[in-house]
């Protein structure tokens, strides 16, 4: 019977000297007493802050304090072992020689029969190396001008810089370690955005490669972009789940840009075509109009022969816009100001206004710079936007016209309807050669005002919702880069 017990001893004594001999290789471990003076350390704790045992004995660990975490949470750590917890977290130290080093630490008070600790075992792992990765792949996300999220293999944000926080409407110190659709839930304004951010991740992790897509997201409150969308999913060597990399590349410009360059195309397509159109009709248009001058004459119908020079006016008026569109040059260049062109042609907008029941409000910004242009084609463009939003606006309501500077490049003009608006498919389309949501109108109008902002090197972009109005913007370049 003894022989057994002692045999059993022996055995258990034998395991727990493995298990030490374990620990001791893999961990860098550490013992303090209650006052947090260092008893003992192992020859990994000594390889690793480059201080030798005796150095260490005696001391408190201090000695390999690296500045870096705050009092307070020495101060969160003390409590929490005093009171007989086990702490863990993660803590930058600092080595003999002023270099760094992370560690995964687990602190174990041990209790006496009162149950206050009488000493503390310290297990440390070193992940610096896993640190220096993280702070590798903070800096790229950081310093991208693009969307850029990290999440875990279970789909848990790690990382996302200042472009996702902002794009999904985020808390900076909320986001880490949730899911989307804990995300979601938290964030009422963003549900269908960060729904829409994870339904490509499955299929990511399945392809088992770099997927792409493109598709528009639309924003709460504000207009939809489109994103040029790239994961990256990353694996263990075991074939596990690791993380995947997001990123989201903004291509509204882009494309916004490439569909006016089409609409351009055809602008120009369409000025040629009916600048020849517009010569044909012309002459005979004149014969037509002489004739009749001649028969009102002999004839007594007022009414009838007004009406018939009216509608051959208007005709006269739509070959006049036919023939503009062929001319691609400034007649007269010079240096405007935006400002007092505007002022001077709302006046002439206010009878309509007011007998619409329409208030046109104007704001500019102080000091703004001049643009360099022809003041007459300037004019056009103004008078025909202005013109438009005083259409779509039946039951009255304000008109919002603002000055100001988009960039150090650019000067911006922006108006702002209450009237009717038009679904987006309609919208896209406005500006193309004779086309045109109105009763009465040939659809030159805005067509010509985007060639002349083209002619002066600038922008003119529309968006329009249906029941809220219209907003178009006009950018031109500042007279100095214009030159």
């Amino acid at each position: 019977m003894l022989h057994e017990t002692l045999s059993q001893l022996e055995h258990s004594i034998k395991e727990l000297t493995d298990i030490d001999m374990a620990l001791d290789a893999a961990s860098i471990v550490a013992v303090t007493d209650q006052t947090g003076k260092i008893t003992f350390v192992n020859d990994k704790f000594c390889e690793i802050s480059q201080y030798t045992r005796d150095e260490l004995l005696g001391q408190n660990h201090r000695i390999i304090n690296s500045g870096y975490h705050s009092k307070a949470f020495f101060k969160t750590m003390w409590r929490t072992i005093a009171q007989g917890e086990i702490w863990r977290g993660e803590i930058k130290n600092k080595t003999k020689d002023g270099s760094y080093y992370w560690v995964d630490t687990t602190i174990v008070p041990f209790l006496n029969e009162h149950g206050k600790p009488y000493k503390y075992v310290s297990f440390r792992i070193d992940i610096s190396r896993r640190k220096r990765v993280e702070e590798t792949l903070d800096t790229l996300i950081t310093t991208l001008p693009d969307l850029a999220i990290f999440k875990d293999g279970q789909g848990r944000w790690l990382r996302a810089n200042d472009a996702a926080i902002t794009f999904f409407g985020l808390q900076q110190e909320l986001y880490q370690g949730k899911t989307d659709a804990e995300l979601a839930d938290a964030v009422p304004t963003a549900q269908n955005l960060l729904r829409q951010l994870g339904d490509q991740d499955e299929p990511t992790w399945q392809s088992g490669g770099t997927t792409h897509v493109e598709r528009a997201w639309k924003l709460h409150g504000k207009q939809a972009r489109i994103l040029y969308e790239t994961r990256v999913p990353v694996f263990q060597d075991n074939g596990l789940r690791s993380g995947m990399i997001f990123l989201g590349q903004d291509y509204t410009e882009r494309r916004q840009t490439e569909a006016f360059l089409r609409r351009v195309d055809k602008i120009t397509a369409a000025g040629q075509l009916a600048s020849g159109v517009a010569h044909e009709v012309r002459n005979p248009l004149a014969a037509i109009k002489w004739s009749i001058l001649r028969l009102q004459s002999m004839y007594q119908d007022e009414a009838m022969f007004h009406l018939i020079l009216s509608e051959i006016d208007r005709i006269d008026e739509t070959v006049e816009q036919l023939l503009s569109l062929s001319r691609e040059k400034l007649t007269a260049p010079t240096t405007i100001d935006v400002k007092s062109l505007i002022e001077g042609i709302l006046p002439l907008m206010q009878v309509s206004a007011t007998r619409q029941n329409v208030e046109i409000n104007f704001t500019a910004s102080e000091g703004l710079p001049a643009v360099f242009g022809d003041e007459n084609q300037l004019k056009q463009v103004f008078v025909n936007i202005l013109k438009n939003a005083l259409e779509a606006m039946d039951s009255g309501g304000t008109i919002t016209v603002n000055l100001g500077v988009h960039s150090e490049t650019q000067l911006e003009m922006r108006v702002v309807d209450q009237g009717c608006g038009m679904p987006e498919e309609l919208a896209a389309r406005v500006g193309e050669p004779f086309f045109t949501t109105k009763d009465t109108g040939t659809g030159l109008g805005l067509m010509m005002s985007h060639q002349i902002i083209r002619e002066h090197n600038g922008r003119l972009i529309l968006s329009s919702t249906p029941g809220v109005g219209t907003t178009v913007i006009i950018y031109l370049p500042i007279a100095d880069v214009q030159r």
